[in-house]
């Protein structure tokens, strides 16, 4: 039986935050990070909150009104855990979408559809009440993005008015790294208004008139003119909000909010603070996706501050989910058997049980295997398996992992444990950007012609333009998607060799064929303009501008066990992790323990292991020194702090993730929406894998640690079956003497014990 989920989404102010508290319209857009209520179980869940429970108290107040007998259920838990960053929430309206996903499940429970016109005016009162109740001020407009979705016009004490989002307007938020009190700062500017109307007028005037100039722009069908009336209607409004931080002395354009609207500023966007101000949001207008990739990768690089992924606005409003949010921790989950596994596994991703027939054994018959590669003669299949505990950026993940090496799956699930008592991953990865390359070399042939090098790179660098139109022309679909190339360069590498390289946005493909149909339609055309001689066209493994970053915190305590207090323990992880870091040799071990976890998630859903290997080990070295992929530090409280960043070239279309039916059913299992998020998932399993490992190296030793797995195995291989097999493991261990021929030596004993 599927279990009843109903979600909201949050919200993010595209213009009129403080004006909308002086009667003028504001322009408010939902966007995709979305709480949702549900029946669940998980010990992990937050506790109830003032505000859920002020909306429990009307949608009940109201459905016994209605029905005189209907009687809801018992609270429900909220999962708001998409609007974390790291240990804060972003200022997206979390509390809200709480009051409204409350609202709606309640009203669903009693068979109301929340996605109903009517029962949404409901749900929109009953909300907006309750959350007038606890949270006192704020304009509503919050709430009703929330219930409503989409992009809304909404103006204090009118009915909000829905808003087509303009096809060519993109939208990007960036995070200033730091939390914003609202009520404080609305607060601030009210008591500045008190003295200084006159000043405070005049600073509400300035947002009235961008909230009306930025209206106009949102609604043109020109994206030319729209864009520049959006433009100078951001720069009105942060003239303003500069006006009311004179008056009021709140921080309301902090110096990183500043960097970021001077950023996009230079290169033709329009950036401004999403809410109150403060630190905490940033959103900007683009007409082109690949100008806010580009302005990302700037602000990285120059001020280390991060896009929040690629966010969808204009996001449905309260829904039924058929995937309730599930809970990675499963107690005892190994001694369950796989039937019972698959019993578990089914029940909290609301998979038919059914489907886990693509793992049995033979479900990649010979003809599909025949299909897929040349001389086949048979398969050879690995176990696939489920890693536990994974919490990543407030989403909780069940892990599809195909290895056969023991310990593997386990040590990766009991080190995300650990890394959950704090908080769990924090995630963020960077456009999905790939390289293809197209090889030219200086013609030999006595009378030829060609350009000489710095020649040859001026022609190509003038014909950038026309090249990049040239590459998008071979992949129309791609442009669709929102992808296509981004940049064009050309270098050196010896007097008579360049190689031109072409950036390209996968989206959600590995995108290996298309980067090479790019370099061959490219290929031509470079020769013809240069006179040198196209070689090599290929894709670039080293996918260093794809990158999934990864951080966490691991409490000292969690980390305690085999004699060793989690302060010894934290301590000689870091200094592992520095021997790591100062030496090549033991870089490669530590950076095959990271892949160990990598590499069997990147089998399980059907990507290319092999360019997942190539690309890491060469980002490792790409500093001219091998690096570890993985580091461990100690923060002043003592807590132990992981960071990882993993080239990351996988998709969730295309390839064996469409082919192969273990593939597919262990994408599904998993739940990534994008490439991206499954490039976090590998990068958060090699950063607990390395943990893992390096907290047994740390202890009690490695050896140690695998002794019984690895007893397993050799049991296995002695003959051992059923029962016999854990009885055989507990007396190897015993022995010290993990071997075959000891293990075929005491199988024989225990048979001959039991007969």
């Amino acid at each position: 039986m599927t279990r009843l989920a109903v979600s909201a989404p949050g919200k993010a102010f595209l213009i009129g935050e403080y004006a909308v508290l002086a009667g003028a319209t504001a322009l408010v857009t939902a966007v995709g990070r979305r709480a949702v209520a549900s029946h669940c179980d998980d010990p992990d869940r937050p506790p109830a909150s003032p505000l859920t429970e002020a909306a429990y108290a009307h949608v009940r107040a109201y459905l016994s009104e209605r029905t005189g007998t209907f009687a809801p259920g018992p609270l429900t838990s909220v999962d708001t855990g998409s609007f974390a960053a790291g240990a804060r929430k972003l200022g997206l309206g979390s509390s809200a979408a709480a009051v409204a996903a409350v609202v709606g499940f309640h009203l669903a429970e009693a068979g109301l559809d929340p996605e109903d016109p009517e029962v949404r005016a409901v749900a929109l009162r009953l909300a907006q009440t309750a959350h007038a109740q606890v949270q006192g001020g704020g304009s509503g407009a919050d709430v009703a993005c929330a219930v409503l979705g989409g992009t809304i016009a909404f103006t204090r004490g009118e009915a909000p008015v829905a808003v087509a989002h303009p096809a060519w307007l993109h939208v990007g938020f960036f995070d200033a790294g730091a939390p914003a009190i609202t009520a404080s700062f609305v607060q601030q500017v009210r008591a500045a208004g008190e003295r200084d109307p006159a000043g405070h007028a005049a600073a509400t005037d300035l947002l009235r008139r961008a909230a009306d100039l930025f209206r106009g722009g949102y609604a043109s069908a020109d994206p030319d003119a729209g864009l520049t009336a959006i433009r100078d209607a951001v720069a009105l409004h942060n003239e303003g909000l500069r006006a009311l931080q004179r008056l009021s002395d709140a921080p309301i354009v902090t110096p990183t909010i500043a960097a970021i609207v001077d950023q996009a500023a230079r290169m033709g966007l329009a950036a401004k603070p999403s809410g109150a101000g403060g630190g905490d949001l940033v959103v900007v207008f683009a007409a082109r996706q690949a100008d806010l990739d580009l302005l990302g990768e700037r602000l990285q690089r120059e001020h280390g501050l991060a896009a929040i992924g690629r966010l969808p606005v204009a996001a449905p409003g309260l829904r039924r989910d058929e995937r309730p949010p599930l809970s990675s921790r499963m107690s005892g989950f190994f001694r369950l058997g796989v039937h019972g596994r698959r019993d578990a596994v089914a029940t909290a991703t609301a998979i038919p049980r059914d489907r886990f027939a693509a793992l049995d054994p033979g479900s990649l018959d010979l003809g599909s295997a025949d299909n897929l590669i040349e001389n086949v003669i048979g398969t050879l299949e690995l176990p696939l398996a489920v890693a536990t505990n994974f919490r990543i950026n407030g989403r909780d993940f069940l892990v599809p992992m195909a290895v056969e090496e023991a310990s593997v799956v386990a040590a990766a699930s009991n080190a995300a444990k650990m890394i959950r008592a704090g908080g769990g991953f924090f995630a963020r990865s960077d456009p999905p950007w790939m390289v293809a390359q197209v090889q030219l070399t200086a013609p030999r042939a006595a009378g030829s012609e060609s350009r000489p090098a710095d020649l040859a790179v001026a022609a190509i660098t003038a014909a950038r333009a026309d090249l990049l139109a040239l590459a998008d022309s071979a992949h129309p679909r791609l442009i669709a998607r929102g992808g296509g190339s981004r940049d064009l360069l050309v270098r050196v590498l010896a007097p008579d060799m360049l190689v031109v390289d072409v950036v390209v946005d996968c989206q959600d493909a590995m995108g290996a064929n298309l980067l090479n149909t790019i370099a061959e339609v490219l290929a031509p055309r470079l020769s013809d303009m240069t006179g040198w001689t196209a070689g090599l066209r290929i894709l670039s493994n080293l996918a260093d501008r794809r990158c999934a970053h990864v951080t966490c915190r691991v409490p000292p305590n969690a980390l305690a066990g085999g004699g060793f207090s989690g302060a010894a323990a934290a301590a000689g992880i870091a200094s592992a992790s520095r021997f790591a870091e100062l030496d090549p040799y033991r870089a490669a071990t530590h950076n095959k323990g990271v892949m160990n976890g990598v590499d069997a998630v990147v089998l399980a859903t059907g990507n290319d292991w092999r360019a997942m290997e190539a690309g890491a080990h060469a980002y490792a070295g790409l500093t001219g020194t091998y690096r570890p992929l993985a580091t461990w530090r100690l923060d002043a409280e003592g807590w132990l702090c992981g960071a990882i960043s993993l080239p990351a070239a996988v998709g969730v279309v295309g390839g064996a993730t469409k082919v192969h039916p273990a593939a597919r059913l262990a994408l599904e299992i998993l739940g990534a929406t994008s490439g991206a998020e499954l490039g976090q998932v590998m990068a958060a399993v090699g950063l607990a894998s390395n943990l893992a490992a390096l907290r047994a190296l740390a202890t009690e030793g490695i050896q140690r640690g695998h002794m019984s797995l690895h007893a397993r195995a050799v049991a296995l291989g002695a003959g051992a079956l059923g029962p016999e097999v854990d009885l055989l493991v507990h007396r190897l261990v015993q022995s010290a003497e993990i071997k075959h021929d000891r293990a075929v030596i005491l199988l024989h004993e225990l048979r001959s014990e039991s007969r």
